[in-house]
């Protein structure tokens, strides 16, 4: 065979490879919506409101016990424990749940029923919207409003709006808030520092 027919061979089966494909551009994955997500995935946890009726479904006239406040919480670990409070163990009932849901609700003093609901995590909003940890100049408080606490809230400021006194708002901030028990706290401290920590629900005194 000679060398023009070599060289003829080799053009004919270069040209038999042809060019290499080309790569297509790999079309974007649209993000799931919700007709896109599979019928078992897990809903979003529902946001529950904190009010002057009290938090989420728990309200007044709800009964102080482990089995009614679970009933209302089929999603959430529910237990009944007690909290050491001025030398005394008061019941309390614990819920934890989806999205860092934290709520602790007390016995009043009449057995079986409610005397206070701390809302302490989660999603849980004020009426007006406002959120946990949302920072004190947002919540449209005033230092006039607000009162230091006692207790389990010393080092906190406790806010309440005019006709809804028995929800009250409990501004922490990093350390504590300066001031003694029942009275109102630095104004600027309070702007500099101040934070929603937890919604406080208390039951109207008769």
């Amino acid at each position: 065979m000679t060398r023009t027919s070599l060289t003829l061979i080799a053009l004919l089966a270069l040209a038999a490879c042809g060019k290499p494909a080309e790569q297509q551009p790999t079309a974007p994955v649209a993000p799931a919506t919700e007709a896109t997500l599979p019928a078992d995935a897990p809903a979003a946890a529902p946001a529950w409101t904190a009010s002057v009726d009290g938090v989420g479904p728990i309200k007044a006239t709800t009964a102080f016990s482990r089995d009614a406040i679970a009933a209302l919480f089929p999603d959430s670990e529910v237990k009944a424990a007690f909290l050491s409070e001025e030398g005394a163990q008061v019941p309390i009932v614990t819920v934890y749940g989806p999205s860092e849901l934290a709520i602790q609700v007390k016995q009043g003093a009449a057995e079986g029923r409610i005397g206070a609901i701390l809302a302490q995590g989660g999603p849980v909003v004020g009426p007006r919207g406002e959120t946990l940890m949302a920072p004190f100049s947002g919540l449209g408080f005033k230092a006039g409003d607000c009162v230091i606490g006692a207790d389990r809230f010393s080092g906190a400021a406790l806010c309440r709006r005019p006709g809804a006194e028995s929800l009250a708002y409990v501004i922490g901030a990093r350390g504590e808030l300066k001031g003694n028990p029942g009275d109102a706290p630095d104004a600027a401290e309070l702007a500099a520092k101040g934070f929603l920590r937890e919604f406080l629900w208390q039951a109207p005194t008769p």
